[in-house]
């Protein structure tokens, strides 16, 4: 016997593949690897890795937003959001490491990465605007600004032509 309110609708296409986008863009090894390239700051190396995935979010929405459709664009970002969310609550099971609890504190780090992302959303995820904002959360020299912009673009670039290509498709 079979109840047909048992089965779950199958997700859009667009919703999975926003899904997909946002797991490819937070991968921890790739924004690791984003970090290694930004210039020192007193922030340990783990706390400059979780800023660039936060960061990271933040470029997904944006890239949705250029790629889909109007009317899609809500679901999407949805879908995408619950990616990161999930991808952050599955790591606030277990205390932060000493390095990273003192410098966010007793938060987990679900919470830290859902404020992180509500502030880079103020800045309507301008890449402009928000390499600023983390350039100030890594208490960065301004400047350095400029030289971490264009890590971003190319990376958001490669997951703009990926995510574009998946949806044509």
């Amino acid at each position: 016997m079979r109840f047909a309110f048992w089965r779950k609708p199958d997700p859009s296409k667009l919703d999975t593949l926003s899904w997909n986008l946002m797991v490819a863009a937070i991968d921890p090894e790739q924004c690791w690897r984003i970090a290694g390239l930004l210039r020192d700051t007193d922030m340990p190396g783990s706390v400059r890795t979780c800023e660039v995935s936060f960061l990271m979010g933040s470029i997904v929405r944006e890239i949705i937003r250029s790629a889909v459709p109007e009317k899609d664009q809500y679901s999407c970002i949805t879908s995408a959001e619950s990616a990161y969310y999930k991808t952050f609550d599955d790591q606030s099971t277990e205390p932060l490491p000493p390095e990273m609890a003192n410098v966010y504190g007793s938060l987990t780090l679900g919470h830290v990465s859902r404020t992180a992302l509500a502030s880079y959303g103020e800045d309507q995820d301008l890449l402009l605007l928000t390499t600023a904002k983390l350039v100030q959360r890594l208490k960065g020299d301004p400047r350095m600004k400029y030289e971490i912009m264009p890590l971003f673009e190319e990376r958001a670039s490669f997951l703009r032509g990926l995510f574009s290509k998946a949806i044509t498709s």
